[in-house]
């Protein structure tokens, strides 16, 4: 988290749309700046499997937007019924009136910072399981939408859900929240009925749309009534369901609904959002910026003054009133943008918009922890989760200490910004001629340049903060303690292997010591420098299942080389399913061969053998190259010459075992804390 946020200037917003009021209804927001709704399972209390209930936890997290400068924060899922209490571990759930004490606390924690809180309310219909609840799934027709085959619900089920959308509603106005939105999107319940793909129904609520859209509009009736006037009542709405075949619904099906919607009173907003849950919902940092601002647009046409919010990889604040001065939409909306740099608003308010710590899109720490059943982190935001411990403002030093930070990537970077924002003198050495360390490599892959903001934002925060940076040096234990340190942070980083044992391939490789067997990075740079020099035919055996290998074996490949890529798993474990569904396909368009079940046996005279991890079946491949990616080993022999010769001295990041940059951020932010 940034320092305490500068006093407010008076000069206008560069982005002056953004800044203006919306009215919402029966409230109006300071801005049109939305949080989006998200899962983060900072549920309280947290007993595995079983829902729990927004309390003291989640309202730290969200106080922490309105802190920032949002307008409206927009807190969940929650779910409205036992039945989709279930999707992910722990949940929280909105139709018991046990909810109400905590949704207070969140309200309260949000209002005290000037913002407006609503609460999206959910049945994710089909895209439910049963591994831990036994319940079915329930969704209109028999399609499958996720895991499971799904019941189709009858018509008494039918009112329960509405029962319970309705309990909800009443419970947030009951806690002082000031909107509700009803999720009608990403292949969940309401959507499922709105869609001719996912409802085959030949009763009152199927067939045509009057019929298709019964379920939603008996949902909002029942939740406007449950809320009164006060409240501000509106849909997170499918924009285009993006089916292949053309089943589903496109903008022009969803502006229909809208405007119908609109046409019954039933709505104060329309959030719009495209895809569905389970793929094509969280994009990657593969896809475009402002992806779903096309169907925003078209339902905004259709309709006579409802706001209209857009979502979807809005990452700038020019975007942003981009989107706003095209007509497009009424208001933003921006969720990872937001868990990357809460500060978002106030920095773009305050013509700071070169300060925001952009979201790259990488997927790591919330899609993808949410996916392994695990609350969210954000790669380079480390406070995220952690605000009762990390949120607000840096706590000054106690005492000025003399600061050396020995390494210039991330987790070296972030150690050196924090530690001076606190008030300590600091000095970076980096051995480099630039700023970043792997992460620059990493950006180097296709498709993946906006990594680099790891590095980019703390080298200009650093600069911010007056981080003495001095590059091109070596650092030695002499060197150091020449500089008379007070405390020494070591972020020396890992050296890449050949060699290092994996949990799922035996290395090393025979014939693994051979001059024309190249670790992974080495590998990247011979690539980037002089692609010549590695031949034509690459063989990449990727031992540990993450991005690293694709993303080689896609460069390569672009540049006409014959890549075969192998990997003893049936999958990249380590990479989130969204982000694996874009780079994968995209290697493989390049020309790279993917191989999944396959291992390296022996490397001979630029030939390796390989052998199905299934049938066993041994098989013999020309090679100019053989790239193997292992884990990576800690460069710590500087840390351990200077133990006991400083007063403090602490290692971060690949120093201590060499792992993703999240580890590293998080490692320099709590060690440049704790001086």
């Amino acid at each position: 988290m940034t320092p305490s946020l500068p006093p407010s200037t008076s000069a206008p917003a560069p982005t002056p749309r953004l800044f203006a009021p919306l009215r919402i209804g029966p409230v109006e927001s300071r801005n049109r700046i939305i949080v989006g709704a998200h899962f983060t399972q900072f549920t309280e209390p947290t007993t595995p499997g079983e829902p729990g209930f927004y309390g003291a936890r989640y309202a730290r997290y969200l106080a922490e937007f309105a802190r920032g400068g949002a307008g409206v924060v927009i807190g969940g899922q929650a779910a409205v019924h036992p039945t989709t209490a279930y999707q992910m571990p722990n949940n929280a759930c909105a139709w018991d009136a046990a909810a109400v004490p905590g949704l207070t606390e969140v309200a309260e924690a949000v209002h005290s910072h000037g913002a407006l809180v609503f609460l999206q309310l959910a049945h994710n219909g089909g895209v439910n399981g049963g591994a831990w609840s036994k319940l079915p799934a329930w969704a209109p027709s028999l399609v499958a939408n996720y895991m499971e085959p799904p019941k189709p619900i009858e018509r008494h089920e039918i009112a329960q859900v509405i029962d319970g959308f309705a309990r909800s509603a009443a419970n947030c106005a009951a806690a002082g929240l000031d909107g509700v939105e009803i999720h009608a999107a990403h292949g969940y319940l309401i959507h499922e009925f709105l869609s001719p793909h996912s409802n085959l129904r030949t009763d009152e609520y199927g067939g045509d749309l009057d019929g298709r859209m019964r379920f939603c509009i008996e949902v909002l009736e029942a939740v406007r009534a449950a809320v009164g006037s006060g409240v501000a009542v509106g849909v997170r709405l499918v924009g285009d369901e993006e089916t292949r075949d053309g089943s589903g619904l496109g903008p022009d099906d969803a502006a229909e609904i809208a405007a119908r919607l609109e046409a019954a009173g039933l709505v104060d907003f329309v959030n719009v959002s495209v895809g569905t849950s389970g793929m094509g919902m969280v994009r990657p940092l593969y896809t475009p910026h402002l992806l779903g601002v096309a169907a925003t647009r078209t339902i905004r046409a259709a309709l006579h003054g409802t706001p209209v919010f857009a979502v979807h990889r809005v990452l700038t604040p020019d975007e942003a009133e981009g989107i706003l001065a095209d007509g497009a939409a009424d208001g933003v909306t921006l969720v990872r943008a937001l868990i990357a740099d809460p500060e978002w608003p106030e920095k773009a308010r305050t013509a700071r918009a070169g300060e925001i710590r952009h979201c790259t899109g990488c997927n790591q720490g919330c899609y993808g922890n949410l996916t392994a059943g695990l609350p969210i982190t954000c790669v380079t935001n480390p406070v995220t989760g952690r605000e009762s411990t990390l949120g607000g403002p840096l706590p000054p030093a106690t005492r000025r200490k003399r600061v050396v930070v020995i390494g210039g990537g991330p987790g070296g970077l972030e150690a050196a910004w924090v530690a001076s924002a606190r008030g300590h003198d600091v000095t970076l050495l980096e051995q480099a001629s630039e700023l970043g360390g792997k992460i620059r490599l990493a950006a180097a892959l296709p498709g993946r340049g906006e990594l680099s903001d790891f590095a980019d934002w703390r080298v200009g925060e650093c600069t911010r903060q007056g981080v003495d940076i001095r590059l091109g040096v070596e650092a030695t234990a002499e060197s150091v303690l020449a500089l008379e340190p007070d405390a020494v942070i070591v972020a020396t980083g890992g050296r890449a292997t050949t060699a290092t044992p994996s949990k799922w391939h035996p290395l090393p490789v025979a014939g693994s010591d051979q001059a024309w067997v190249l670790d992974h990075e080495r590998a990247l740079r011979e690539a980037l420098a002089n692609p010549d020099a590695l031949g034509d035919r690459i063989v990449i055996l990727d031992a540990v299942g993450d991005i690293a290998a694709i993303g080689l074996g896609h460069l390569l490949a672009h540049g006409g080389k014959q890549v075969t890529a192998v990997t003893p798993l049936p999958n990249p474990i380590l990479v989130d399913n969204e982000t694996n569904s874009r780079a994968l396909p995209r290697a493989a368009r390049a020309g790279m061969v993917w191989r999944p079940n396959t291992a390296m046996i022996e490397i001979g005279d630029h030939r390796v053998t390989l052998a199905d991890a299934l049938t066993y079946r041994l098989e013999t491949l020309e090679a100019d190259t053989v790239v193997i990616r292992t884990h990576g080993e800690p460069q710590a022999d500087l840390y351990f010459a200077l133990l006991d010769r400083v007063p403090e001295v602490v290692r971060i990041g690949d120093a201590v075992a060499v792992r993703w940059a999240d580890r590293a951020i998080f490692d320099g932010h709590r060690a440049a804390r704790a001086l």
